[in-house]
């Protein structure tokens, strides 16, 4: 999808420029465009082609992005990447790929240590030279290192939100074959992992030759790996793998679940068919020589007596045995949400008024939405207020049912205090603490700065609590077990955050929110109106770690969640 290709273009303008020490106006005027472009619902290219002027009155965007947006459509290239690539060097692109570096330590690398390239940066990580660095340290040049050996494998995993909209099309673009009676997606993909190796797509119907024939002209190959009757695999132009597999009808079902995984979930369902005499793979369920289960997953479930186990629950965490026993949970589902308790205006760094953010809120169907803006000035905070009590009575009179809270997003400092007055913090609706710095902190150093934050009486919501960025950023250390612990005395909800690079906590971490009975809470965290559609990533880690309605505090009505705060 193009529109990846721009933003990502768009942010490494932005850290390049950061690193020149250009205009902070510049910058953030091309990291909000990158979010923009990045959440926007339609293929740029697509809207290009039926209005040239589209593009321009996108907000957030204007004349001079446009034009750089069109060139990158229309050529792949953008020349002033180019042009910033050649006056520092390629090489540093490459190291603000590396976790935990970005636009300051890389221009404090350059500065001090004339590095400009990946072997130059491992050199001077392996020599001790970066920990003897300003703001550095043993414990960063470490992380530095650790980040190198696993630079590998990172390179070979897309991330969810890259894979996604790329199957979805790719699919779609299936189902205009003549041939194809029926097309699904499968793998770690449908399981909604955060990241994934490539992407596997199932077909069924009448004309094998003519299904692989039509998936291997999908317009976005760049490479074909194999070509046969049954199986094809291609490149794609954004180097993902995705193959074809064409199956019989009769085996759909089966070879569904099969290549769905995970492997382990399918190794003990393998185990237990085995102990009723029966075998599965992915043709079917045999008895002896004949089939009893193939065409529908359900039939697979149902021939082992189980109830149907979602995808995102296959990971051998117990869901078979729950299965057995009537006992899964019944997964969160996106019209369960009625609100989002983290979102960004103009009077921080979001691209739209609260206004146009309420209003897009209460066009997808929530019934409140948080205001959480990063401030610092009580005056600013108190003026904030009355533009929100003014715009509630303005929807209000307009007949627009949504409920705006009075939110901030505050930051845990170092020490674990928190960077707004008591006497603000206590007439919040929805104080969200948060970590923006210090990132490499001792595990004993982050629980005990965390805890400390735990401990104000007002604190409602730690949000985006591991601090991650999908191949860019570790999860900070923590002891997770001792902090769900303190949230659960301190009714504390921890936060599954739906932006799409963050997905934080994940579905193994969600899961011991659950065990632990400590309240989740999902929210986009947006910054512009089209992130506010991005409640369905959060969700996808929510039910990955069993959430149900009852286990998230924005499952609740407006009313419920103001007597729960």
């Amino acid at each position: 999808m193009i529109n990846q290709l721009i933003a990502e273009q768009f942010d490494e303008i932005a850290d390049m420029l950061e690193i020149l020490g250009e205009s902070v106006f510049r910058i953030r005027a091309y990291r909000r465009a990158s979010d923009v472009v990045e959440s926007f619902p339609q293929d740029l290219a697509e809207l290009h082609s039926k209005d040239d002027k589209a593009i321009e009155n996108i907000p957030g965007i204007g004349k001079d992005l446009h034009s750089k947006i069109v060139e990158i459509i229309e050529t792949g290239k953008c020349k002033m990447h180019e042009n910033l690539v050649r006056k520092l060097s390629p090489g540093v692109l490459d190291i603000l790929r590396v976790r935990s570096i970005g636009p300051k330590k890389a221009k404090l690398f350059m500065e001090k240590l004339g590095i400009n390239d990946l072997k130059k940066l491992r050199s001077a990580a392996e020599s001790g030279a970066l920990a003897t660095l300003p703001g550095m340290g043993e414990k960063s040049q470490d992380a530095i290192l650790k980040a190198l050996d696993q630079s590998t494998f990172l390179q070979t995993r897309i991330p969810l939100y890259q894979a996604l909209p790329e199957a979805e099309q790719y699919v779609e673009y299936m189902k205009k074959c003549k041939a194809v009676e029926r097309v699904e997606y499968a793998g770690s993909l449908r399981r909604r992992q955060e990241t994934i190796g490539d992407i596997d797509i199932l077909a069924t119907g009448s004309d094998s030759e003519m299904m692989s024939k039509h998936f291997l002209a999908y317009p976005h190959v760049k490479q074909v790996l194999a070509a046969g009757d049954t199986k094809s695999s291609v490149v794609l132009k954004d180097n993902i793998q995705v193959d074809l597999r064409v199956v019989k009808n009769e085996s759909f079902g089966a070879a569904f679940y099969y290549f769905t995984g995970s492997k382990y979930h399918n190794i003990q369902f393998r185990t237990l068919a085995q102990k009723r005499g029966l075998k599965n793979n992915e043709y079917g369920v045999f008895k002896r020589e004949k089939m009893i289960a193939g065409a529908t997953e359900e039939e697979i479930f149902n021939s082992l007596g189980m109830e149907y186990i979602p995808p995102e629950i296959r990971e051998d965490q117990g869901e078979i045995e729950a299965a057995r026993n009537g006992k899964l949970p019944k997964l969160i589902e996106e019209n369960d949400i009625k609100g989002d308790l983290h979102t960004h205006s103009k009077w921080s760094d979001g691209a739209f008024t609260i206004y146009e953010m309420a209003f897009e809120a209460a066009r997808l169907g929530r019934e409140y939405i948080a205001v959480s803006d990063h401030m610092r000035d009580p005056k600013e905070i108190k003026k904030q207020w009355k533009e929100i009590e003014k715009i509630q009575k303005q929807l209000n009179e307009e007949g627009i049912k949504i409920k705006i809270l009075k939110g901030a997003e505050i930051d845990i400092l170092k020490t674990g205090e928190l960077n707004l007055p008591d006497e603000i913090i206590e007439k919040l609706d929805v104080p969200v603490i948060s970590i923006h710095t210090s990132f490499n902190l001792s595990k004993k150093e982050q629980t005990d700065r965390i805890l400390r934050a735990f401990a104000h009486p007002n604190v409602k919501i730690f949000g985006h609590p591991f601090c991650r960025m999908l191949g860019k950023r570790d999860n900070i250390e923590m002891d997770f077990e001792k902090i769900l612990r303190a949230a659960k005395e301190k009714r504390i909800a921890l936060e599954i955050n739906s932006q799409p690079q963050r997905m934080d906590l994940n579905g193994t971490h969600a899961k011991m929110c659950k065990d632990f009975s400590v309240k989740v809470v999902i929210n986009t965290d947006s910054h512009t109106t089209e992130q506010l559609s991005n409640m369905k990533f959060g969700l996808f880690m929510a039910r990955r770690g069993w959430i149900e309605k009852g286990d998230t505090l924005n499952c609740l009505s407006y009313s419920k969640l103001m007597e729960y705060l």
